[in-house]
């Protein structure tokens, strides 16, 4: 479910895969990986994968995300479009099962911010974070026969290192309130894992995520209007790990179905929530 894939194989093959994803809050991880509780919304975000066969290597890609929040005694955030990431995707290497050589697809693209994370009615309402990122990035997967079924290995590790800076003022995304003025400087994220993917039959198929994520510190500078108030403050890292068991069913070679859940089972300075998850794959 979380594992991206590799660069289309044949030009003109387009690829739709719409998700539906839930956010239960489970607590937090605080710095020594204890489970504390806190307030947080529920959420619910819809996102749709596109990816489009420029050449038999090359691929062009993007993931248009709404999300809606609601909950804990706060008004509900109404829906938002996030920051919008736009990707090329090369296969540097492809595959050929019979040898068992794996594919490796190279990622190279950005995220391109939106309006929502300053200027806020409400902080809940940020979704997104103001800055352009760089995006880049590796992946490799690999087909073998495993007790007379197909089984696939697949492996990545991306990061989103920032390239600009966010102007904020009042309330914002990063946590400030009304009268802020200032910056603020988001630190490089990523992650990194591996996913296996098991044909119990020809329709359906097993698969499970294991993968970490982690983001660097945050700078915020500015100050409050009224009361002169300087802020310069520089966040903790923060990281978790999370296990994501799900089931595939395929109607045909180009179109399935897949369901399952994300649970993160430890981090620190991280925020905690199950997160069941539902997306339709089809091939064109």
């Amino acid at each position: 479910m979380f594992s991206p894939s590799p660069a289309e194989t044949k030009a003109g093959a387009l690829a739709v895969e719409p998700y539906l994803q839930g956010a239960v809050p489970s607590g937090r991880f605080d710095a020594q990986g204890e489970i504390r509780p806190v307030t947080a919304q529920r959420s619910v975000s819809q996102y749709t994968l596109i990816k489009y066969g420029l050449t038999d290597r090359l691929s062009i890609y993007s993931l248009p995300t709404f999300s809606y929040g609601w909950g804990k005694g706060q008004s509900s955030t109404g829906v938002k479009f996030n920051d919008l990431p736009i990707e090329l995707h090369y296969n540097i290497l492809t595959a050929r099962p019979a040898r068992y050589r794996p594919s490796v697809t190279a990622y190279l693209g950005f995220i391109a911010p939106t309006r929502n994370y300053s200027g806020l009615s409400q902080s809940q309402n940020g979704v997104g974070q103001g800055v352009w990122f760089l995006r880049f990035g590796f992946q490799s997967q690999s087909v073998y026969r495993l007790m007379g079924h197909a089984a696939r290995l697949r492996i990545w590790a991306v990061g989103r290192r920032p390239l600009t800076t966010a102007h904020l003022h009042d309330i914002t995304s990063y946590g400030t309130s009304t009268g802020f003025s200032g910056t603020a400087h988001p630190g490089t994220f990523g992650n990194e894992g591996a996913s296996f993917e098991y044909g119990l039959t020809k329709r359906w198929v097993m698969s499970l995520d294991l993968y970490g994520t982690w983001v660097g510190s945050t700078e915020l500078t500015g100050k409050y209007r009224k009361t002169s108030q300087l802020v310069h403050t520089r966040s903790s890292w923060s990281g978790s790990y999370n296990l994501g068991p799900a089931m595939e069913y395929n109607w045909s070679p180009a179109m399935g179905f897949i369901g399952g859940v994300i649970v993160p089972f430890t981090g620190h300075n991280a925020s905690r929530a199950i997160m069941p998850e539902v997306a339709v794959n089809m091939v064109f």
